[in-house]
């Protein structure tokens, strides 16, 4: 009975990144995996496929299906054991933005904004182009250095039927390390001709706002996009197939500003977005959801667009692939277009109205997309006394009141919160104090709340706890104060009233 193997290595990051380079033997690996060599040697030669790999196919966006062979049982173990020291040893090139922390599709379009041209170029089968003796070569080379031996077994874990197997838990970070003699030779080349260059993976991606673009990169025949096909210029064309790569040629595009830019999937005419068609397709199914319940929304999405593996009569569906799917789109639109983008907010608003188990992200956006009718702006030092006994009093008369302990969590962005929660504020109540007065963060969003009242958006409520030095805010020295009688009904009565006033005013314009 073969040992049960342990799903992560007991030696800690530094140690593993040290140890892979130290890797000479069978011996060697086996130890660096922590497991018996007779072990490592059965899970590599002996297991067979069906015990290694599960496979399956998914649908590609423009039409095919692909194969993913992910990884199982000891097979997976071992890749997951030998995925951290790949990607601590990874040196992430400022062009690539596939598979590595911090970057994504939309840091990728980004690069391509607002460009006269656009030119894309994907390369075909790019996981099957990057065979067992290329990354057996890896191995031997910089930064792992290991001996023929057990570079050879480290090939034949990463690898099957010669090629990296799309699944893989590795298969991304050693296509980069494969793809960096490409991505050196075309960073060279876009600087040459002034054009600038990413890649995300098998997409290829060169803009440039120059009056002309290189043929030497790509064109039209007869300069004419629309009659004349594609071709991709000799020059470029060479210097991808040298560094070991096919290019898919009829997925070359060079895109002119007047239409659609697209850039792995996003329009960057402007700034990154997703097509109109995904937020659609959104809104639909968060309407079937609301009209037909959410099992029968989920059994004709399933029935329509979702992998025939799926079992739409079993009796355990209970709608969480379909939420599954619709939250996956709205992390997806909120990535691409931000948490405060208008579109999303409303999206969020729309479902967290029929799911009460929505994402905690999800209903705070429903919190925060209802204006608030007054932004508690305060020192620290005056929560406990003054600040939070306002916001007590506030909530139980029915006035909705934003303070940041309230509403703000660890690891969220101070910034953007108080930001965004004052431009939601009907009105600012600046507690000003010794404590506030000339204070950075109260001084802040007073500065902010003072530039939003001239532009007659909010209004400031002053009030005064103590005898502070005013000199400071001059601005709003001229205002009429109220005081702090250390009775926080009375004053949330007050901004009650007051919101009152606001809304009839509104009404009546």
């Amino acid at each position: 009975m073969p040992e049960k193997l342990k799903p992560e290595l007991n030696k800690n990051l530094d140690e593993s990144v040290r140890a892979i380079s130290q890797l000479s033997s069978v011996s060697d690996v086996a130890s660096y995996f922590e497991i018996p060599e007779g072990q490592l040697l059965y899970i590599l030669y002996k297991l067979p496929d069906n015990k290694k790999y599960r496979f399956f196919e998914i649908k590609k966006r423009r039409g095919g299906h692909r194969l993913i062979k992910a990884p199982i049982g000891g097979t997976a173990i071992l890749l997951k054991k030998l995925k951290p020291a790949l990607h601590q040893l990874y040196k992430t090139k400022s062009c690539v933005h596939g598979f590595v922390n911090g970057k994504s599709i939309v840091s990728n379009a980004k690069q391509h904004k607002k460009k006269r041209y656009v030119l894309n170029v994907d390369l075909a089968n790019f996981y099957d182009n990057i065979n067992f003796g290329r990354i057996r070569g890896l191995f031997m080379s910089k930064p792992f250095n290991m001996a023929p031996n057990a570079a050879t077994l480290m090939a034949q874990l990463c690898t099957h039927d010669n090629s990296l197997p799309q699944g893989s838990p590795v298969s991304p970070v050693l296509s980069n390390f494969i793809a960096s003699n490409l991505d050196k030779r075309l960073t060279l080349l876009a600087k040459k001709y002034g054009l600038q260059y990413s890649r995300y993976a098998d997409d290829i991606t060169f803009s440039t706002s120059k009056k002309d673009f290189p043929k030497s990169f790509g064109y039209y025949e007869g300069n004419n996009p629309i009659t004349g096909n594609m071709v991709i210029g000799k020059l470029l064309e060479d210097q991808i197939l040298a560094s070991g790569f096919v290019i898919n040629y009829d997925k070359v595009r060079l895109q002119y500003h007047g239409v659609r830019q697209e850039v792995t999937g996003l329009t960057v005419n402007e700034f990154p977005n997703v097509e109109r068609s995904f937020v659609r397709k959104i809104r639909a199914m968060i309407h079937a959801w609301k009209k037909f319940g959410l099992i029968e929304a989920e059994k004709t999405y399933i029935s329509c667009y979702a992998k025939p593996t799926l079992d739409i009569s079993s009796d355990n569906l209970n709608g969480a692939y379909y939420k599954s799917v619709v939250y996956g789109r709205l992390a997806f639109l909120k990535m691409v277009r931000d948490e405060e983008d208008e579109v999303y907010m409303k999206l969020c608003l729309k479902v967290a109205e029929i799911d009460s188990n929505a994402p905690r992200k999800i209903l705070e956006t429903k919190e925060m997309f209802n204006k608030f009718d007054i932004f508690i702006s305060h020192a620290s030092e005056d929560k406990d006394d003054v600040a939070l006994p306002i916001y007590e009093a506030c909530k139980k008369i029915g006035v909705n009141a934003f303070l940041d302990v309230k509403y703000i969590r660890w690891g969220d962005s101070l910034t953007e919160k108080i930001n965004h929660a004052l431009g939601q504020s009907k009105f600012v109540l600046a507690i000003l104090s010794e404590n506030s007065v000339g204070k950075t963060w109260p001084s802040k969003e007073i500065n902010a709340a003072l530039a939003r009242e001239i532009e007659g958006k909010q209004k400031i409520l002053p009030l005064i706890v103590g005898s502070p030095d005013l000199s400071s805010v001059s601005l709003l020295v001229d205002k009429l104060h109220f005081p702090w009688e250390k009775d926080a009904s009375k004053v949330a009565h007050r901004i009650k009233e007051l919101t009152y006033e606001k809304y009839q005013i509104s009404n009546c314009k």
